[in-house]
């Protein structure tokens, strides 16, 4: 909590800043909205002078940029991010991490916060992913001694850092979930191809080699894949599309404000990763009142149990993973994924109001137990 009398004060402090991720968009989202609030918000970054940071810049917040980002492999530019600009820091309340600096930095991080404000910062963490994915069975000394509160978007996240031993706090919120203003397209299924979608990097985590054996196993019916996204196996899945004769269209990479229209473009979307944290384009297309299939990692069971969502793909068989998807596309076909159904359905499951909420109340030092968020 911040002095009394004064606003509180808040670092979103993401480090290295990708055009494309999730956890990038979590903070983005999270700045857009927080500026309306009363808060002073500042956003400390590595990265070149990206369109989402200037997004974030000009809806008040401000922008704490270091540009170098070679050197990574030494971590560099996390280095000159702080030396740049962490003395900022001892005017900050809280400070919410996107991505770990290194164990120095964080410790001095927590050493200088707040010391502007007659109390140290408090520090919290956004979980990118599992922590078990990430971490293992131990989580890292320096991140046990120096972190407060973990932010998790399942009770699976709570229960692993429970048995690493952390002790802090933990939340578990959604990240803050997109609410698409236009209402879903929808094109009556009738007789026509199903075209189903992939919306995300190219990338092993993604696991798109497989998804390519489960198309491969949907020789027969009617469908054609829509892959929007760019990354490093880029060149090898065309390569192996045009190999195989797969019915696969490469739409290359999306802009954030073009990802409603690429996803009413398509009927049901597929993610079969071997790793996720929240899954932010679960979401997305949820929020566009497409069904979701996807393998069980991460936090998308939580979201699949919330309402009629989509369904789990085996990660290991890809003729049963296009036995699922052959059952989705027949209930489709029967009218039985009516996007503005799923979409009315997701927005009873995901408040965007409450949600915000519960982000602001953490972040100014409130905290809160009930509705959108859960504290153990």
């Amino acid at each position: 909590m911040s002095a009394a009398g004064t606003t509180p004060a808040v670092a979103l402090y993401v480090g290295g800043f990708e055009a494309i991720g999730g956890i990038e968009a979590c903070f983005q989202d999270l700045a857009i909205a927080l500026a309306k609030q009363p808060v002073d918000l500042a956003l400390f970054a590595w990265a070149t002078d990206l369109p989402q940071l200037q997004t974030i810049a000009q809806s008040g917040v401000t922008v704490y940029r270091s540009g170098l980002r070679r050197g990574s492999q030494w971590r560099l530019p996390d280095h000159a991010l702080f030396w740049r600009h962490g003395a900022k820091l001892k005017d900050m309340d809280t400070i919410v991490l996107g991505k770990f600096p290194p164990p120095a930095t964080l410790r001095r991080m927590r050493a200088i916060g707040g010391r502007n404000r007659g109390r140290r910062a408090e520090l919290q963490y956004i979980t990118a992913y599992r922590p078990s994915e990430m971490w293992g069975a131990t989580l890292p000394g320096y991140i046990a001694e120096c972190v407060d509160t973990m932010i998790v978007q399942s009770p699976d996240f709570t229960a692993d850092l429970r048995a690493m031993g952390f002790a802090g706090r933990i939340v578990d919120v959604p990240y803050l979930p997109p609410m698409a203003p236009m209402t879903p397209a929808y094109e009556p299924a009738a007789d026509r191809i199903c075209r189903l979608g992939f919306l995300g990097r190219f990338v092993p985590q993604k696991n798109l080699f497989y998804l390519l054996d489960i198309i491969a196993a949907l020789s027969g019916t009617k469908i054609e894949l829509h892959m929007f996204g760019e990354g490093e196996h880029d060149a090898r899945l065309r390569s192996d599309v045009a190999a195989r004769g797969l019915p696969v269209i490469f739409h290359g990479a999306v802009p954030r404000e073009a990802v409603p229209g690429a996803i009413d473009s398509c009927d049901i979307f597929l993610n079969p990763s071997v790793s996720e944290g929240q899954c932010l384009v679960a979401l997305e297309v949820l929020s566009r009142g497409r069904p979701f299939l996807a393998s069980a990692v991460g936090a998308i069971p939580q979201i699949l149990a919330r309402g009629q969502f989509g369904a789990v793909l085996p990660l290991d068989d890809a003729a049963a993973a296009a036995a699922v998807i052959r059952q989705t596309i027949a209930e489709w076909r029967a009218g039985a994924w009516a996007p503005a159904a799923v979409a009315d359905d997701y927005r009873r499951a995901y408040r965007t109001d409450a949600i915000l909420q519960t982000y602001f109340d953490l972040f100014t030092g409130l905290g809160r137990a009930d509705g959108a968020a859960s504290v153990s």
